[in-house]
């Protein structure tokens, strides 16, 4: 063999090695584009859902307080109606929530529909015993909105086999949007108490309900905690199994100590908010005028800056995911970030706090709180996606609203002898105590 026909033997066998690895690569490549679409196809499909329930739930918000007032019900029965939805939660919900595993997350997702359908139906009756059985339904099915949708979520995610971190993709992008669905659910709401009084948002949120249930039965598939659904399993165990899980992670301790501090505040902050701005506007404006306060357009103004709570997530993750990310950027963790948030709470409301009379800080501190809401929601869901194991997703998650939806109650009780005031300083102290708590004790 000549060396002219080794040379060419040589360059006919690097020419085949790089079509083959090329091949490969394209190969690759393709699998890589196909599984994107069909992430994206899933992603739509919860979105589409977890869209519409929370407009069906943000276009109950900005008229809650005025509905009842309007029924001749004063700040103290207004806040025994919270009261009642929360202590149903912390346990009619814990129960359906841990039921979820065994059952099925879907149809309970489904029971979640049901169950809001009947307590606004309820609550379109202004007599006081009505509304408080509305409120245990809407207590029950809120503690299942929180977490049997996210469960449903994250284990269809995994059968699919998409990678994990294209997890905090969909909690991002689930705040982002649900935050623009709030602004449009309070430009809605407005228009539509403007035209047909007070009680048209909680009829058209009826509505939104039954869509979203119809979309669930379509286009969901059933998951299950325990293997294929193991309807032998005792709801007594699997809340056993929810509870040795929880006390054997410390980090799901943290995050849940967190989420209790956090959310007990946002709740304390939904009943007060439009009293507290209501009272700062008697000074402003006198008694007549403070009555039309746009309530829905100022909720859609804070629902934008939870918008941007959200964008701020979405651009630290994906710069995080670089090849060669800013020192800075590689520092903010998820668990940071989570810190972060709650300690921009804790002086949005210590502003609350020492200037409650006035509308101008309270409105900018107002907008602050909402924007660490958007940071809040998709940090702590993404650490407790990795926390948490599949099998007793939902039951861990359910219990770890227990403490949450206690607190509250209890603070709820007493808050008629309480002032509003000392309400936000409140809610300051635990947003600190959240803060400092993941800051210190978290391990990543």
């Amino acid at each position: 063999m000549t060396p002219d026909s080794e040379h060419r033997i040589e360059e006919s066998d690097t020419h085949f090695e790089r079509n083959r690895t090329g091949g490969s690569s394209y190969s690759n490549n393709m699998k890589t584009a196909e599984l994107q679409k069909s992430f994206k196809r899933f992603q739509r499909s919860y979105l589409m859902v977890y869209l519409t329930v929370m407009g069906a739930d943000w276009l109950q918000g900005p008229y809650l307080y005025t509905l009842y007032t309007t029924y001749g019900l004063v700040f103290e029965q207004i806040a025994l109606l919270f009261l009642t939805g929360f202590l149903s939660g912390a346990f009619a919900g814990t129960v359906l929530g841990s039921w979820a595993d065994l059952w099925g997350r879907r149809r309970v997702c489904l029971l979640f529909c049901a169950t809001t359908i009947v307590a606004l139906c309820l609550r379109l009756i202004s007599i006081f015993p009505v509304l408080v059985i509305s409120h245990v339904f809407s207590g029950t099915s809120t503690a299942l909105m929180y977490s049997v949708f996210e469960s449903w979520y994250v284990s269809e995610h995994t059968s699919k086999g998409y990678p994990s971190d294209w997890r905090s993709r969909t909690f991002a992008a689930s705040t982002f949007l649900n935050g623009l669905v709030a602004i449009i659910a309070g430009l809605i709401a407005n228009q539509l108490v403007n035209f047909w009084g007070v009680r048209a948002p909680y009829v058209f949120a009826i509505f939104l309900l039954g869509a979203a249930g119809l979309m669930i039965l379509i286009s969901w598939t059933e998951n299950y905690g325990e293997p294929q659904g193991n309807h032998d399993a005792k709801i007594v165990y699997v809340l056993k199994q929810g509870c040795q899980v929880l006390f054997s992670n410390s980090n799901i301790i943290i995050l849940g100590a967190a989420q209790t501090f956090f959310e007990c505040s946002m709740y304390i902050f939904v009943l007060v908010y439009t009293p507290a701005l209501e009272s700062a506007a008697l000074t402003y404006f006198g008694d007549n005028d403070r009555q039309k306060l746009p309530l829905g357009y100022l909720f859609s103004t804070m629902m934008f800056a939870v918008m941007c709570g959200s964008l701020t997530f979405q651009g630290i993750d994906r710069q995080a995911t670089i090849a060669n990310p800013l020192r800075i950027i590689r520092a903010m963790r998820q668990d940071r970030l989570l810190v972060i948030s709650l300690a921009v709470a804790c002086a949005a409301f210590c502003c609350m706090t020492y200037w409650v009379s006035s509308m101008i800080i309270l409105g900018l501190a107002y907008h602050a709180f909402e924007f660490t809401t958007g940071l809040y929601y998709p940090s702590i869901s993404s650490l407790k996606a990795e926390e948490i194991p599949e099998e007793s997703r939902a039951a861990v998650m359910a219990l770890l609203r227990i403490p949450m939806n206690v607190s509250i109650a209890i603070i709820f009780w007493n808050v008629d002898t309480v002032g509003t005031s000392m309400l936000f300083g409140l809610c300051g102290g635990m947003s600190f105590l959240g803060a400092i708590l993941v800051a210190t004790q978290y391990k990543k």
